[in-house]
């Protein structure tokens, strides 16, 4: 009798609209079966409504646990649950990024951002003996560091410089200030320093460029799509011999999934500088994507598009990485791990190779422990690396090792450029710590892995 008095309370507090009762009808519910599924159904939906998020979040997580994947699937509670993860990650990235200090990333991180920068925009054939101004004096010795991947120098000695007050390299100065800006996430100093190259009369042309393409890349980190669209369409405008504006706003389109589109701005991309590595690889990309969804004959053009690139391109490790991928996600494990060898060998200093490595174990293998291994040690040479992070933080799931997924998490956080990664993160390692309480408290099995989505799954290149 007083189990079923306290069902009608609780279905006639959802009726009425009343959600504090329904909370706590459903605990006075949950003390006499704490795997009570309608009573923990009925909380879930309430404290969403409550936008109590975590709670809401772990009584899903305790419904799918408990009832299993088929009958959650089936009764629709793990696609309530993803509703309130993407619900708690929006409201969580926000204020990361509201209070996040800005800092760089890994150093790979920085060197792939340049790469796909023609430096030959920046660069000067004068002199420190030839220059006056102190200032100016210091700008041909920023574009040697930079030349040398001594990033971190180069941004100091940008910063001094501009304190100097700088004269003929100034629109130069400010530029390079936003992109290291744009690489550390300080997001509105960038716009800031892109702001006034483009509105500068002396600034020259191909450097205003390089602003309007990277100001774009701020906002569409930011989220403001068309603002970001404008921006490179601009900056194509400006001058359609330049290659960059045509691989940035492809890089746009493949974040809308916009294949076609891509692709023809790849194609021109490559028309203007066939020696530009970037656009061969985000084109290898783009038409790999379009034969999975479109037209399954592409694979051959893909695999021949990677063999010239080889050729091509000997010394970029990216390209063997690339190809690694591909044949990864064609299950050719054996000629993938090859090609991940390759890459390290190529860049030993650049750790997601080591990363795909690991993942490989896991799928072809199903080697947790050396994938473990390799993914520690690429995290003790580059504790920065948000791949190698994410991808250790997921065998930690495995291991059932939650505080340690956690932790690889939160450092994950700190490192994501967008509001769009930090949202996601935030929802995974929510859900983390939910099905690492639910396991406790409820006595139920986690989840596999093989159930986690996005292992393995292809990185776009930058």
């Amino acid at each position: 009798k007083q189990w079923y008095q306290r069902r009608v309370a609780i279905t006639a507090g959802e009726r009425q609209g009343n959600i504090a009762d329904v909370v706590e009808y459903c605990n006075k519910a949950l003390l006499l079966n704490k795997k009570y599924i309608k009573a923990l159904h009925r909380r879930a939906n309430a404290y969403q409504k409550q936008e109590e998020y975590t709670k809401s979040i772990k009584d899903w997580t305790a419904l799918c646990l408990i009832e299993g994947p088929e009958r959650s699937y089936k009764a629709g509670y793990m696609e309530a649950s993803d509703g309130v993860l993407k619900a708690y990650g929006q409201k969580k990235a926000k204020e990361i990024f509201a209070t996040r200090a800005p800092q760089f990333p890994s150093l790979t991180v920085v060197r792939t951002a340049f790469d796909s920068i023609h430096m030959r925009d920046f660069a000067t054939d004068e002199t420190e003996e030839s220059l006056a101004n102190d200032a100016d004096k210091m700008y041909p010795r920023i574009i040697s560091l930079i030349s040398s991947n001594d990033f971190f120098g180069a941004y100091d000695a940008i910063v001094e410089a501009l304190k100097l007050s700088p004269k003929k390299f100034k629109p130069q100065l400010d530029c390079l200030d936003g992109i290291f800006s744009w690489i550390k996430t300080d997001y509105g100093h960038a716009i800031k320093c892109f702001d006034a190259v483009v509105t500068n009369s002396s600034s020259y042309l191909r450097i205003k460029i390089q602003a309007l393409i990277h100001r774009g890349e701020v906002y569409q980190a930011m989220g403001r799509r068309e603002k970001a669209f404008m921006d490179y369409n601009s900056a194509v405008g400006l001058d359609e011999d330049h290659p960059d504006p045509y691989l940035h706003r492809a890089q746009f389109f493949l974040s809308c999934e916009k294949l076609p589109e891509a692709v023809a701005d790849l194609n021109i991309a490559i028309k203007l500088d066939e020696d530009f590595a970037s656009p061969w690889q985000q084109l290898v990309y783009a038409k790999y994507q379009m034969s999975r969804v479109l037209n399954p004959a592409l694979l051959h053009e893909v695999y021949t598009m990677l063999d010239d690139m080889l050729v091509r391109f000997p010394k970029v490790a990216d390209v063997c990485a690339l190809y690694g991928q591909v044949l990864q996600d064609q299950k050719e494990f054996v000629r993938a791990e090859e090609f991940f060898k390759r890459a390290s060998n190529v860049a030993p200093s650049n750790v997601t190779y080591k990363g795909h490595l690991a993942t490989l174990k896991m799928m072809a293998e199903n080697n947790y422990d050396g994938a473990l291994e390799l993914l520690e040690e690429a995290n003790q040479q580059d504790p920065k690396c948000d791949f190698v992070l994410e991808t250790l933080g997921m065998i930690y799931i495995q291991k059932q090792k939650y505080k340690e997924a956690l932790d690889c998490f939160e450092k994950v956080l700190q490192l994501t450029k967008s509001e769009a990664e930090a949202a996601h993160y935030s929802a995974l390692a929510i859900g983390i710590k939910s099905q690492w309480e639910v396991c406790d408290e409820y006595d139920v099995k986690p989840i596999n892995l093989s159930d986690v989505q996005g292992m393995g799954n292809m990185m776009i290149p930058q």
